[in-house]
């Protein structure tokens, strides 16, 4: 087994405006807000505060694209780097390969789930039958369609339904746009999806019929979003480094977070 790697955690950021935020996760309790950036830096804020507490240099600048709570203690994160490389951060000691038997990941066109089986690929149509498969986000949900369901966002190919327990595609969902994140609500009924064009679309998960959008111009990136406050509002990223709120219902912007970042 090789040695793990180890970063030091330090108090002070020192943030780069020129730097893309390309992942957000808070903890389990609400204490934390972690942001990855495309320069591979992971921050780690206290959102009682907002004082930037802790932060993460991944060598060589690789892109931090995925961030994870793992602890009901608020003290271990998994972060998906560009390489392939996932790395399991714990705030007071040091930064290890993660490794364990409950994680998806995903990378270009292969899922795998760490029980070693492989997830199917999407299938393709006309539209997109000769872009190439990539996997850009992955989210766990309870669906009609099982209760142990996978949702795995493609660029091209839409959001494919994998059914853990009978290990075989349950629904496909193919979107006309280019899908860079999604996440789910609280409650299990809505979806979000980060498209590379306009902005955010918002779905009702079991049926996959849109439900409305918010305009937030990407620039052709990858943008984070998470739904919050139970499932009431939104928070995304930007391609200038910002961190908004948007109302789930209305789809109008209700905050952009302050940060040393904003212009």
């Amino acid at each position: 087994m090789s040695t793990p790697l180890r970063y030091e955690l330090t108090k002070k950021l020192e943030y780069d405006r020129r730097s893309t935020v390309t992942a957000l996760a808070f903890s389990p309790k609400g204490s934390y807000l972690a942001a990855g950036s495309l320069d591979g830096t992971l921050s780690i804020c206290s959102t009682s505060s907002g004082e930037t507490l802790y932060q993460v240099h991944v060598a060589g600048g690789i892109s931090l694209l995925s961030i994870l709570w793992t602890a009901p203690d608020e003290r271990q994160l998994l972060c998906g780097l560009g390489n392939g490389v996932v790395i399991s951060v714990t705030i007071t000691t040091y930064v290890s390969v993660a490794n364990g038997s409950t994680v998806v990941t995903g990378a270009t066109s292969e899922v795998s789930l760490w029980d070693h089986r492989i997830i199917t690929p999407p299938p393709s149509i006309a539209m997109n039958s000769n872009s190439e498969i990539i996997v850009t986000s992955l989210h766990w949900a309870w669906t009609k369609y099982s209760d142990n369901t996978l949702l795995v966002a493609y660029l091209h190919h839409g959001i494919l339904f994998w059914d853990v327990r009978k290990a075989k595609i349950a629904h496909f969902f193919y979107l006309k746009t280019l899908v860079g994140a999604m996440h789910i609500s609280p409650d299990g009924n809505t979806l979000v999806v980060s498209n590379l064009d306009s902005g955010f679309d918002v779905y009702h998960l079991n049926n996959c019929t849109l439900d409305g959008s918010i305009l937030h111009p990407c620039h052709g990136r990858k943008i984070p979003v998470v739904f919050i406050h139970g499932g009431f509002a939104v928070l995304s990223g930007s391609s200038l480094g910002q961190v908004s709120i948007w109302d789930t219902n209305s789809r109008t912007l209700l905050q952009v977070l302050k940060h040393e970042g904003n212009s």
